[in-house]
């Protein structure tokens, strides 16, 4: 048998975890997705969409296999790093590809309604630890982490039928590629020529602005400065509110046998 914890009788269950593991285990986390986010774009411009997002998949599946069978602490820090870095990489390439491949006028919405999911993800996941937390067996934690398995499976699945971001191959010269995967995504009969020639001028136009616009050029003129402002502090209002630390620091109590 392995605990990870130590007696305590003060407590309601008789048992309770040093701080240093606590917060380790919820530090690491955090610290993944740090990673995976920070260097998210180095991997977005070497490999597609889709490939980030089976590599996300494959941490995730790889992370919780760690977590459900191991009884050292060791492997749970590195489980827990590794879903840190599987999460850092379907937050940032999940919205990528929907503003990537998403109609304009859609795009807020289908945002709105990926945010809206990220927050039901969280409920439902609180729901279920609430409920399994006073069984007396594994299962009390071998359940929802068995439920993780589900998301990474089906998205793994339903990518097999869905195309590449047409941004991304109109970036990479693949220009006839990003036409038919725009035609996939656009069952409607729109024009997909006349879009992936308004992408590929935008991505020009890009790259002549990259080539001579520096970091420092977002805060020299006061409109560029202004936007840059209002664009960090809309980002950091959740991180601002201290709410993913409080959840992230709640107690845990992890016994494995």
């Amino acid at each position: 048998m392995q605990i990870y914890g130590y007696k305590s009788p003060t407590t309601p269950s008789g048992w309770n975890i040093t701080p240093e593991r606590q917060q380790l285990i919820s530090s690491l986390m955090t610290l993944g997705a740090f990673i995976s986010s920070g260097t998210a774009g180095f991997v977005a411009a070497k490999l597609g969409r889709k490939q980030c997002l089976w590599l996300a998949c494959l941490l995730c599946i790889v992370s919780n296999v760690i977590m459900m069978a191991t009884t050292d602490i060791g492997a749970l820090y590195a489980g827990r790093f590794l879903i840190g870095l599987a999460n850092g990489y379907f937050m940032t390439f999940s919205q990528l590809y929907i503003q990537e491949s998403s109609p304009a006028k859609y795009r807020g919405l289908f945002l709105a309604v990926f945010q809206f999911s990220t927050s039901m993800g969280t409920l439902i996941g609180t729901i279920v630890d609430w409920a399994t937390a006073p069984r007396p067996d594994k299962s009390a934690y071998l359940i929802p982490l068995g439920l993780i398995y589900a998301v990474p499976l089906i998205l793994s699945i339903v990518m097999i039928f869905i195309p590449e971001s047409p941004r991304w191959l109109i970036n990479k010269d693949r220009h006839e590629a990003g036409v038919k995967s725009l035609a996939w995504l656009r069952p409607d009969g729109a024009d997909v020529q006349l879009e992936a020639d308004d992408i590929r001028a935008a991505i020009e136009r890009e790259r002549e602005l990259g080539s001579s616009v520096g970091v420092l050029d977002m805060f020299k003129n006061p409109i560029d400065r202004r936007r840059t402002l209002l664009s960090v502090g809309a980002v950091t209002l959740q991180a601002a509110s201290g709410s993913m630390f409080i959840i992230g620091e709640q107690p845990l109590l992890l016994i494995r046998e």
